[in-house]
């Protein structure tokens, strides 16, 4: 049986921190298996004390360069309270300037930036919290020797993030089975979207060592020289165990024939949607992808269900009003089209031949005077991250329709929320919150007529429109992050009840 090299960093703060930033300088949870491997590298070569490294050693930071470990770590969430410092702002050389002019009254204290320190707060509520980081070993790895090799070292690493995140640290083999006992939450690697972190690769030990001297020469001939950035490292997504994978999708923005973007009314959204579906449809006429059903386009590509079919499987179609600051135009200027869970070969295949497609008008004056835009393949963007990256709460900018009307009964109409999130497929513990009005100040109310019978709101197909709407807002709960894109209700596969997040994350 293989078995896993556990490398554990146990917290021994009475309140137990962690400082440790991302990229962005985003708050980093769990701690990367790169910022772990670097705890061990200068551990060792503390312990060798300027001599070269033993041959051992090598092979050994070597061989963990080259694993993608997964992660078992506590629970953790930013603290609601931390403290401000103030540092050097770039202009702090103004002073040592003035210095050398004889100006000795100059303060560094007029160059500050105020800069706060929001720190991860461990749940340490079952025992000391502690990161593990699992290294699958192969078969061939002489396991014992490996643990003999990197245990000492291990043993003297003595913070993980920074140097105020104090552990005590230890290594020792463990099975598959005996990892399962470990306490905390299990990160893995993930081929989908997830949390990015920072993963060593190969020649990452040698960029460590050449950094390394660089910065000891930063001052050589009495000239500064900066410090190159450390590059050689990958960057990976991990998953926690309990998060649900993220279905596939492939976005698209509308530009025109002049390569300007296209903007088109999100009251209208659905319209859109109809016409993406359409060109789906026929393109899927002319070349279905090989091993489908006669009945592949009918029900997967247009969405028809037919009438023994038991779990039906279908595209949807949802146009993206933009989403930033509060003065943001919300016209829709992109569209993303979303697969089942697995279905990433078939949405490959449908997404090549919509790009560069060019929208037909169904009804005849989608576009007015203007000429249809075209369907261009993107990876992404901050609107479409709002949409699609996972976040904790989630806010519907438009409308939720529920499966029947609630007769104006709360009760009822949170009955009808909770069939809407099981028809969705979320199943993941949420708390939710209705209103007629979206917490997005451009989106439009859940009303449909005004004060004088007019259809108001956004545009619905004719058979929704007797169903009860409303705008929600979904919190789900232990700060789980569902990622996106996220849609509920009966309009749900072209455009209504489609969710952003609070804020990209």
């Amino acid at each position: 049986m293989n078995q896993l090299l556990c490398i554990t960093f146990r917290f021994i703060q009475p309140f137990p921190l962690f400082h440790g930033r991302g990229d962005a300088d985003e708050p980093e949870w769990p701690p990367s298996p790169m910022r772990a491997f670097q705890a061990l590298v200068n551990a060792v070569s503390v312990r060798a004390r300027g001599r070269t490294l033993d041959v051992d050693l090598i092979k050994m930071l070597l061989l963990i360069e080259s694993i993608q470990p997964s992660i078992i770590a506590p629970r953790a969430e930013v603290a609601t309270v931390g403290h401000r410092t103030y540092v050097p702002h770039n202009q702090a050389d103004l002073v040592t300037a003035a210095w050398h002019r004889g100006n000795h009254d100059a303060s560094v204290a007029s160059h500050r930036m105020e800069k706060d320190i929001r720190p991860m707060r461990l749940s340490n509520r079952d025992d000391i919290p502690a990161v593990h980081y699992l290294y699958p070993l192969d078969a061939s790895c002489d396991a014992l020797q490996l643990l003999a090799t990197i245990r000492p070292p291990v043993r003297s690493i003595t913070a993980l993030g920074w140097g105020i995140d104090q552990v005590a640290a230890d290594a020792k083999l463990v099975t598959q089975s005996q990892s399962v006992s470990l306490a905390g939450q299990q990160w893995a690697p993930t081929q989908t979207r997830g949390r990015l972190l920072r993963t060593p690769r190969q020649g990452s030990l040698v960029a460590l060592q050449h950094r390394h001297n660089k910065f000891l020469e930063r001052l050589a001939g009495g000239d500064w020289t900066p410090v190159p950035a450390l590059r050689a490292f990958r960057v990976r997504a991990y998953r926690r165990g309990d998060e649900p994978a993220p279905r596939p999708c492939r976005v698209f923005e509308l530009r025109k024939t002049d390569g300007s973007r296209f903007r088109y009314p999100h009251r209208m959204l659905i319209h859109l949607a109809g016409m993406i579906r359409h060109l789906a449809i026929e393109a899927m006429k002319v070349s279905p992808p090989a091993g489908v059903d006669e009945n592949w386009v009918e029900t997967y590509v247009a969405g028809h269900v037919t009438e023994h079919e038991r779990e039906h499987r279908q595209l949807s179609y949802l146009p993206l009003p933009s989403v930033g600051h509060q003065h943001t135009d919300p016209g829709v200027r992109r569209i993303v089209i979303v697969a089942p869970l697995g279905d990433d070969v078939w949405l490959d295949h449908v997404a090549r031949r919509l790009a560069g497609q060019v929208l037909k008008p169904l009804r005849g004056n989608e576009f007015g005077d203007s000429d249809p835009p075209v369907l261009v393949p993107i990876k992404g963007d901050n609107v479409s991250r709002r949409y699609t990256e996972p976040a904790n709460t989630w806010h519907s900018f438009t409308p939720v329709i529920l499966p029947g009307h609630d007769d104006h009964k709360p009760e009822k109409t949170r009955r009808l929320i909770e069939k809407a999130l099981q028809q969705s497929g979320i199943d993941q513990p949420c708390e939710f919150e209705w209103s007629a009005f979206s917490q997005f100040p451009k989106s439009l109310s859940a009303h449909k007529y005004d004060r004088n019978g007019r259809l108001i709101g956004y545009v619905r197909p004719d058979h929704l429109l007797s169903q009860t709407a409303v705008h929600l807002t979904l919190r789900f709960r232990d700060n789980l992050k569902v990622p996106g894109p996220l849609a509920i209700g009966a309009g749900r596969h072209c455009g209504l009840g489609l969710f952003a997040s609070v804020e990209s994350s």
